[in-house]
């Protein structure tokens, strides 16, 4: 038995070694997994890579190709939507008056004038590491774009730097997409090779949004703390800076306690990135905010005056023409461009415009149940429009229909002066003095009729003028040329309401015209009688300014020489006439500037749909218009005089009495009653003149040596027209005076007659012969 076990016990070598083999194979197989795997594995991580690869090859070339990357923004000349701004000369000085934006109201302020605290409240919430990055921080934009697929917060996380931020605002590309997101970094990355941190950053604090239709930090200054953005303390730069978050949730005149709480998180991480001490901190956080949010802060004006909605229209069309644009696009411009306007009006001769047109108590009359309406233009002589008003009651919307430049009305007598007295003294006609027949006179079947029923037959040119004579403008339009006339008012005086069917008697001669004038037309063309001569188109404005200051449209203030010297004066004495002598149809209107002074001209339309009253200063020239927009009779014939005269009385007060410019190229001289030619040593009844020194025309009725000028004569107009020393020479002896017009002190004429087809027939000479 134990030999069988030890036979059995025997090493058998063969199965040794046969076991052996077998661990070795799967030692073997056992490695040859964990090739294979690895193997895999490897494969595994090359074809990711290789995905991976070509995926960013892709992401590539769709970036390159089709991600719009271009930021054609000049921020050098970066044009925003910046706010305008009207200015007012106060003395010697420009002050602020009114502001006018688009969509938004923004006031570009420049680095540097922006307060430092301000600048480090802005980095110290918006991008702590500003200074440091090249327009994107990838940390916090890696944070946002996992948060964007994984969802780790709540909401979207911000990752923009304030570079990012200024290309958002700048483009208006807002999305919450990938896409966008793409293009913001590479728009922010190339705007960073192109401009300094600190343009960047001012066009940043010029652009972002501060609630209330407000952008920028010099509008949200002036607004919430009535200061200029260079005034403000840290607590408020710091208030300012929290509010960009969410502006409507940090706006501090609506929600204080939060934008004092917004305001705290500021401070302290100022603190904490060091840009303020702890005793700065402690002090600015104890500081109590006084928010004043007024609209008067940033001089906004919910509706505008008359004058305001005249110069946006003035600059509009302006702009208009200075870039060859629609309207819609000047229009544009003007609310968008920032432009500084450097404004003609005077705000007390504006506010008395208000005052006086507003009262609607004492001349708002009424008639078919319609307020009447009415209209002022005032002016100095050199085309600068002082004050207007468009309309008789509140004004209660913004440029709608302005009657000062937009209603074209009938203006009656008022245009004799300037279609027919002065072209016919400029054009050597007549004379202040020439006899003038006033006997009817036939233009084919038509003839001009006065307004008082009659004829005077031969009169002076000057009591024509005073009484608003009807047929002697007619005839000394015959006499010049209807087209002569017209074109005078059109090509060189602005008159461009009136029509080509106004190139005719009728219209040119007593003011019943087809077009018409506005008070605007009218002021600007009166103004030659009292500047010697000289036209200036009408303006709101000295000149205008684009944001970096440089001029854009300026004002010519050269005018254009539309009549002599020498005719404008003995013009203007005409016209003062017509306030100071006995038959004058605007006597009593010296009274409302007793100190100095007044010429004028009063008009009247056809059954008295228009009263107009014209006049002038030696300061200011002004027209004022009343009548009814639907065309009623006005039952007050001196509501238009009474009205130009509780302005012009007001703007007055406390100047220094002043002269009318006189002409050396002008005489005071006396003329012949009988003959109304210049008087001689053998002229027995005579009375005094202006003439013109180039023209002298000499009685030669009574024969004699022509007598030399007035020189320090005491003989003045007093009471009646030519009045001297008691003498009544309004009239010429030949024909006794008549009675006077009963009318008042207001206008009695009428322009009877308002046919535009009348005859142009030649009508042989209106000065007899003696």
């Amino acid at each position: 038995m134990a030999n069988n076990r030890k036979k059995d016990e025997v090493l058998d070598l063969n199965s040794y070694r046969s076991g052996s083999s077998a661990k070795k194979r799967k030692r073997k197989v056992k490695k040859s997994t964990k090739v294979r795997v690895l193997r895999g594995l490897l494969a595994f991580f090359l074809v990711c890579v290789m995905v991976f690869c070509i995926g960013v090859g892709g992401f590539l070339i769709y970036v390159f190709n089709f991600i719009d990357d271009e930021f054609a923004v000049d921020l050098e000349e970066l044009k925003l939507n910046c706010t305008t701004t009207i200015y007012v000369k106060e003395g010697e000085n420009w002050v602020e008056f009114q502001r006018l934006h688009g969509n938004e109201n923004r006031i570009w302020v420049s680095y540097n004038d922006i307060p430092q605290d301000m600048k480090d409240a802005f980095v110290a919430v918006e991008d702590k590491r500003f200074f440091k990055h090249g327009g994107v921080d990838w940390k916090r934009t890696i944070s946002a774009f996992a948060n964007y697929f994984l969802h780790f917060y709540s909401s979207n996380q911000g990752g923009s730097t304030i570079t990012q931020q200024l290309v958002k605002n700048l483009t208006g590309d807002k999305a919450q997409t990938p896409d966008r997101k793409i293009r913001e970094i590479m728009r922010a990355r190339n705007l960073e090779t192109q401009y300094s941190k600190e343009t960047i950053l001012e066009c940043y604090m010029n652009v972002v949004s501060m609630a209330n239709n407000i952008s920028g930090v010099q509008v949200a200054a002036n607004y919430y703390f009535n200061k200029p953005v260079e005034e403000l303390s840290l607590s408020e730069c710091a208030a300012l800076a929290g509010i960009t978050k969410n502006p409507e949730k940090y706006r501090p005149d609506i929600y204080l306690d939060n934008t004092i709480e917004r305001r705290d998180t500021v401070l302290m991480l100022m603190l904490d990135q060091g840009y303020i001490t702890q005793e700065e901190h402690d002090r600015a956080v104890a500081e109590k905010l006084n928010v004043v949010a007024d609209p008067a802060n940033i001089k906004r004006v919910e509706i505008n005056n008359y004058f305001v909605d005249a110069l946006i229209d003035d600059v509009i069309d302006d702009l208009k023409t200075l870039y060859n644009c629609s309207d819609e696009d000047a229009s544009l411009m003007f609310y968008n461009n920032g432009y500084q306007i450097y404004s003609t009006v005077d705000m007390k001769i504006q506010n008395r415009c208000d005052t006086v047109f507003e009262n609607v108590k004492t001349y708002g009359l009424k008639s078919h149940g319609e307020t009447m309406q009415g209209a002022i233009t005032v002016m100095d002589y050199e085309g600068h429009i002082l004050g207007m008003a468009g309309g008789i009651g509140e004004k209660t919307t913004n440029r709608g229909f302005n009657r000062a430049t937009m209603a074209i009305r009938q203006p009656g007598s008022t245009m004799k002066p300037i279609a027919a007295y002065a072209q016919a003294i400029e054009k050597d006609i007549i004379t202040y003095s020439s006899a003038v027949n006033d006997n009817r006179r036939y233009f084919g079947k038509w003839a001009p009729n006065n307004w008082y029923g009659g004829n005077k037959g031969y009169i002076t040119a000057h009591f024509a003028l005073e009484y608003s004579v009807n047929t002697i403008p007619t005839y000394l339009v015959n006499d010049i040329k209807p087209r002569v006339s017209y074109d005078f008012l059109t090509k060189t005086l602005g008159c461009n309401n009136l029509t080509n069917e106004d190139a005719n008697l009728a219209p040119l001669g007593m003011g019943g015209t087809n077009g018409g004038l506005t008070t605007t037309d009218s002021a600007a063309a009166y103004a030659i009688f009292g500047n010697k001569g000289v036209y200036h188109e009408p303006t709101t404005y000295y000149y205008i300014t684009d944001m970096k200051g440089n001029v854009i449209l300026d004002y010519d203030e050269k005018g254009v020489q539309a009549i002599g010297e020498d005719t404008a004066v003995v013009m203007n004495h005409m016209l003062q006439n017509v306030v100071y002598g006995g038959s004058g149809t605007g006597r009593g209107a010296g009274g409302y500037v007793s100190n100095m002074r007044i010429f004028a001209k009063t008009g009247t339309s056809n059954n008295t749909r228009d009263l107009w009253f014209v006049g002038g200063t030696p300061y200011y020239v002004a027209s004022c218009w009343t009548g009814y927009d639907n065309n009623y009779t006005i039952n007050s014939s001196s509501i238009a005089q009474r009205m130009w005269g509780a302005v012009m009385k007001d703007i007055h007060k406390g100047l220094e009495a002043k002269k009318f410019a006189t002409s050396k190229y002008v005489s005071k001289r006396y003329y012949c009653a009988d003959t109304g030619l210049l008087a001689t040593t053998k002229c027995e009844n005579k009375h005094i003149g202006y003439y013109k020194n180039s023209y002298l025309p000499i009685c030669s009725h009574h024969g004699g040596t022509i007598l030399p000028p007035i020189s320090g004569s005491n003989a003045t107009f007093s009471g009646k027209s030519g009045v001297v020393k008691g003498k009544v020479t309004g009239m010429l002896v030949k024909k006794e005076e008549e009675e006077s017009s009963s009318e008042g002190s207001s206008s009695g004429e009428s322009s009877s007659e308002n046919s535009s087809t009348n005859s142009n027939s030649s009508g042989g000479t209106l000065i007899p012969s003696h």
